[in-house]
């Protein structure tokens, strides 16, 4: 909980007593907390006091209550009665993790969060056979660079001795172990657990890439993080085992084998690399291939394995490619193929890896897999082959704001069923400062729709709460629709969705009471984090960590909010002699175009939206600096002036704004215009106490135009679209319908 701190009037009387003339000295002195920070501090206390009672419900897929399940509620147990609930009082306000364990049904994690006295949760369990098995995916993970030191962009020959780092050599199982704490349920209840492990593993570096840019090394230790959480296989297959050459891929090898992990994907030579890995699954037969399509071969040694060189299994060549799928697929009851290739930071797989997905297929394998770009991407079907086509992250540490949200999947498989894979559950996972959590509400929302969105059209993704039910056999639940009316008047209008249907709904239908010229666009918010909510699952409730809020005068705050249960407040006095800065931590970048041969193409129309009250507040600007990518250059820097001083009540507001054209570049490497950096500033008031909220902020990136045909546009794919953008000389009447499961 955030506390306001206690201001003091203090004037310092200084007197000199050794004979010279006496003076007095008034130190400058700061100002009681103003009216509205008092009444806050109020709200959070009481907040902190309040209890809930929650009750969970399990039932069958048929909504037959389950008795005898267990229950865990972030660590608190019971167990369900004959009504199938399981009661849990006076808990604690906040996001919490409830793992449900039935015999006879497979195990299920949800998250829910709690903010009312009352509240009651119901989780339906599937029914498991003895020869089905749940199968567990996460994405890139390591435990070094920035996680020894923050300021390390690649590592060398030396282990990194940082005392306030994450992890030290000192304490690296315990401090890793603590990393990936509030994701451990997730991975424990499956019968089977991967990750795939970027990162050679070594305890004394000697040997690292002489040309790589980016060298990575895990501490041996930091694998008892990963044994912790219930890690069964690491693939090995990837850019970065070979960072330390073959002394690195030596002391890997030994580490991953004497910590008791099954590996695939790299060895001392092709044949090892290539090897798939065999193993039983509740008596399903399971073989794993692990390839990179990331060679190295531009620099004089190269990532992967050879025949006489060790490194990772080469995802490119076909010849031996072709025989490890068919191996395993021939042996083995369900045949996993795990590919590290494609674009960084894009949303959708590259025309190569798309190549890998079909070829994986036509050699039957049963689960196709890619991870690389460090971005969760969506679901698809090649062939009879089900595709993850891109995890993200899991634990990594990567400040890139596109990189925090990642992808943990679960299979649910049945290796004698004609579709072998009966239904998928992909949690979204929060990365907040390196550490990996689950996630509620609309942030798992707003990851299972983008993934819904682009993922094939016969592939179906439902959110859930805290995360998504996936099928690949095309529909099986009917949505349910929900109609708004919404009378739009002249000129350039932003019509926020988020105000007409709950976050798991998308807009499907528009249709215009009469015949209009009018422009339509839909656009995505690419800043994610302007709600100000905190949806994780960690122990801490209303932290907003993505804003630089170190002032007390700007904080988080339960009468700020415009929706949910926070906003931000920002308060000013006549006395404050400067506007107070809310600056956005990360550069937000513009998402590239998706689908799309690469990502050198990206959106350029951008819009800064949100909502803002006043109590005779200050003037309120929006600095924006537009920069690169990469290394921060700068094209330009403006201050947008948004609101007068005033009192208002809630009212919203826009600024719309172009990146400039690709043909203007900065920087040796001839960068275009790619990242917006975002501050707003509150100034003080003439007189008085000034007090701003601001919620529900935005960074709209306009990416599809609609066209109505017959008064109508419409469309049955799930998106992650909020916002409609209207141009119109004469105001119009919409009727917007919205889907959701």
């Amino acid at each position: 909980m955030h506390r306001i701190k206690v201001w003091l009037f203090n004037v310092i009387l200084m007197l000199g007593l050794t004979g010279l003339a006496a003076c007095s000295v008034e130190d400058a002195y700061e100002t009681p907390p103003t009216e509205q920070q008092q009444q806050e501090q109020q709200q959070q206390d009481q907040q902190i006091q309040k209890t809930a009672n929650l009750t969970i419900r399990i039932v069958d897929s048929v909504n037959n209550p389950i008795a005898n399940a267990t229950v865990d509620v972030s660590g608190n147990k019971a167990t369900t009665n004959d009504n199938g609930q399981a009661l849990f009082p006076e808990l604690k306000l906040g996001n919490y993790t409830v793992v449900v364990e039935g015999i006879g049904y497979t195990s299920s994690i949800e998250i829910t969060r709690i903010i009312e006295s009352t509240q009651e949760h119901t989780v339906a369990l599937t029914r498991q056979s003895s020869q089905q098995a749940t199968l567990m995916f996460g994405g890139d993970t390591m435990f070094g660079r920035r996680f020894m030191d923050p300021n390390l962009t690649t590592m060398t020959n030396n282990v990194p001795n940082v005392s306030d780092a994450l992890i030290n050599e000192a304490s690296a199982a315990s401090s890793s172990t603590a990393i990936a704490q509030y994701i451990k349920p997730l991975f424990r209840i499956a019968d089977f657990s991967s990750v795939n492990l970027e990162s050679p593993v070594l305890s004394n570096p000697t040997s690292v890439h002489p040309t790589k840019e980016f060298s990575f090394f895990s501490l041996p230790a930091t694998l008892e993080s990963l044994k912790d959480i219930g890690i069964d296989y690491v693939a090995l297959g990837n850019n970065h085992v070979y960072d330390y050459l073959a002394p690195g891929l030596t002391d890997t090898l030994k580490y991953v084998n004497e910590a008791g992990f099954l590996h695939s994907g790299a060895g001392n030579n092709a044949t090892q690399a290539y090897q798939p890995l065999s193993t039983q699954v509740n008596g399903v037969s399971v073989g794993l291939v692990s390839a990179t399509s990331i060679t190295g071969n531009a620099n004089p040694i190269n990532y992967i394995a050879e025949v006489d060189k060790g490194g990772a299994a080469d995802l490119t060549n076909d010849e031996q490619l072709n025989d490890a799928l068919t191996e395993a697929a021939a042996n083995h009851d369900f045949s996993i193929v795990q590919m590290h290739g494609g674009d960084e930071y894009s949303f959708s797989p590259t025309r190569y890896i798309t190549n890998r997905f079909e070829f994986a297929s036509r050699r039957a394998a049963d689960l196709a897999i890619a991870h690389h770009p460090h971005v969760a991407q969506g679901f698809g079907v090649y062939g009879s082959t089900p595709a993850i086509l891109g995890l993200g992250n899991l634990i990594f540490d990567q400040n890139r704001l596109e990189t925090l949200l990642g992808v943990a999947v679960s299979v649910n498989i049945d290796g004698n069923a004609a579709d072998k894979i009966q239904y998928a559950k992909a949690y979204p996972i929060y990365i907040e400062d390196y550490q990996p959590r689950l996630v509620s509400g609309f942030l798992s929302h707003y990851l299972s729709r983008r993934l819904a969105e682009f993922s094939d059209d016969n592939v179906t993704v439902i959110p859930k709460s805290g995360y998504a039910h996936v099928t690949f056999q095309g529909a099986q639940v009917a949505p349910v629709a929900l109609t708004k009316t919404v009378t739009i008047q002249a000129g350039t209008q932003v019509v926020d969705l988020r105000n007409y249907a709950p976050s798991d709904a998308f807009l499907a239908q528009v249709t215009s009471s009469t015949a209009t010229t009018a422009q339509f666009t839909l656009g995505r918010d690419i800043m994610v984090f302007g709600d100000f909510e905190d949806w994780d699952n960690d122990d801490d409730f209303g932290e907003t960590l993505r804003w630089n809020h170190d002032d007390d005068d700007a904080m988080p705050c339960i009468t700020g909010a415009y929706r949910h249960q926070q906003g931000m407040c920002l308060t000013r006095t006549q006395f404050d002699n400067t506007p107070l800065k809310l600056p956005f931590r990360q550069t937000i970048r513009t998402m590239p175009v998706t689908p799309a041969e690469s990502v050198a193409d990206a959106y350029h129309e951008l819009t800064l939206f949100g909502y803002a009250k006043g109590d005779n507040a200050g003037t309120v600007n929006a600095e924006i600096a537009i920069t690169t990518a990469e290394d921060g250059f700068e094209f330009s820097s403006s201050r947008i002036p948004l609101f007068e001083a005033a009192s208002y009540d809630w009212t919203p507001f826009t600024h719309h704004f172009e990146l400039p054209d690709d043909s203007q570049v900065l920087g040796p490497e001839n960068l275009p215009a790619r990242g917006v950096n975002l501050t707003f500033t509150h100034a003080p008031p003439n007189e008085g106490e000034a007090t701003l909220n601001l919620d529900e902020l935005a960074l709209i990136s306009w990416q599809k135009p609609l066209t109505l045909t017959q008064l109508q546009w419409s469309s049955s794919k799930m998106h992650g679209l909020d916002f409609l953008r209207v141009n119109t000389d004469e105001p119009i009447t919409l009727t917007l319908s919205f889907r959701r499961f």
